[in-house]
């Protein structure tokens, strides 16, 4: 009996442990290329332009499904030659959905309209990220600050008063332009604004073998940037951090001098513990036969992580100990957020209830809040940055 015992519980082992051994090993290079791997985003032009009326253009899907075409969010439509916004309720084809033609309100903001048989591709930035001025005015400049990684450029508005505003972009392919949505609000509130660049930024130096450390060594470069705004007259400083770069500005407010001269923190989909957004995302794959992913799959895959890239878990889990955060702090996070887990948010906001108002966006995706509701974004930033 122990024979048959041994007979068939042995293969099962063996097959449990190939199964950890080389899955574990695998997605732990998942983890790698879709979250640690340094990448540079390049435009989408997937949509072609099958009409242009008075404010309105029809477009079509060629390639993959671009959801939110089909919303009513506001997004920036790029083509070549020409910069907009789409925006208001989509229109459907009246032969129906078969045809998949979509007309949506037009804004044209730089260059030339678009014309029927041009390609174009949204861009969840909504600004062109070539042309800064489109959304912040004429009075931008192409300054530059200095950090222990380096020289690192950003664009730069003055304005009145000795709070200035710091907004520091996410990672995995992001740029700076992702601060302007909210840069239109503190720049028309008149605080001197910065959107900054950082290490492994598309050009510019890189960081910890050339990885994404989620605020780990990023934290340095956001350090030089207040420094460059004290130097430059201001008293304290308001940060506005995206995804990763709430992240990083989690990093600084945890281990920077300068923390103190933090008044304000804006957080959108911040991810304040890599880990969990890891959980997050492995939680939503499947694999053939076992369906979702085991927990204890993904945990060998982290543990894998941490010995092949250097990934300290621990250090990137800014919800485990959160006594950083010691001003007001407001936190955007939409509920279809398939990148970060809202929860993460719901903790932190749980975890500071004095201090943390927290915005659940209906229907946003990740880091899509303003998307959703450009004017809610911008009502609900004026006040807090303000202190009404």
């Amino acid at each position: 009996m122990k024979r048959l015992v041994v007979w068939l519980v042995g293969p099962a082992v063996l097959v449990a442990a190939l199964l950890y051994v080389g899955g574990g090993w695998y997605f732990s290079g998942q983890i790698e290329a879709s979250g640690l791997a340094v990448r540079y985003s390049s435009p989408d032009r997937s949509l072609e332009v099958l009409h242009v009326g008075r404010g309105t253009v029809t477009l079509v899907e060629t390639g993959a499904d671009v959801p939110a075409l089909h919303d009513d969010a506001t997004y920036g439509l790029g083509w070549d030659g020409g910069y907009g916004q789409i925006y208001g309720p989509a229109k459907r084809d009246k032969r129906g959905t078969e045809s998949g033609e979509v007309t949506r309100r037009l804004k044209v903001l730089k260059g030339d309209g678009p014309r029927k048989g041009d390609m174009a591709g949204l861009d969840r930035d909504a600004f062109p990220a070539d042309a800064p001025v489109v959304a912040v005015g004429k009075s931008v400049r192409d300054v530059n600050y200095r950090s222990g990684g380096g020289t690192f450029p950003a664009w730069f508005v003055p304005g009145r008063g000795k709070s200035w505003v710091i907004l520091t972009h996410g990672g995995l392919g992001t740029t700076r332009a992702e601060a302007l949505r909210a840069m239109t609000t503190t720049v028309d509130l008149a605080m001197p604004s910065m959107a900054i660049a950082y290490r492994n930024d598309e050009g510019l130096a890189g960081g910890l073998n050339g990885q994404y450390t989620y605020g780990r060594t990023e934290w340095r470069d956001l350090e030089g940037a207040v420094q460059y705004a004290l130097n430059h007259g201001a008293r304290d400083v308001v940060l506005v951090g995206y995804s990763m770069g709430g992240a990083i500005t989690a990093s600084f407010l945890q281990h920077s001098t300068l923390a103190s001269r933090v008044s304000r923190v804006v957080l959108d989909a911040p991810m304040l513990d890599f880990g969990e957004t890891v959980n997050y995302g492995a939680a939503q794959r499947t694999l053939p036969v076992i369906g979702h992913v085991p927990a204890s799959l993904t945990w060998t895959a982290k543990q894998f992580a941490a010995a092949r890239y250097g990934v300290d878990w621990a250090k990137v889990d800014y919800l485990d100990d959160s006594e950083w955060l010691t001003v007001p702090a407001l936190v955007f996070h939409g509920d279809e957020d398939m990148k970060v887990p809202l929860s993460t948010s719901e903790e932190f906001a749980r975890d500071h209830r004095d201090l943390v108002t927290l915005v659940t966006v209906p229907d946003a995706g990740h880091v899509e809040a303003w998307n959703e509701s450009p004017r809610a974004y911008d009502k609900a930033l004026r006040a807090f940055v303000v202190g009404r």
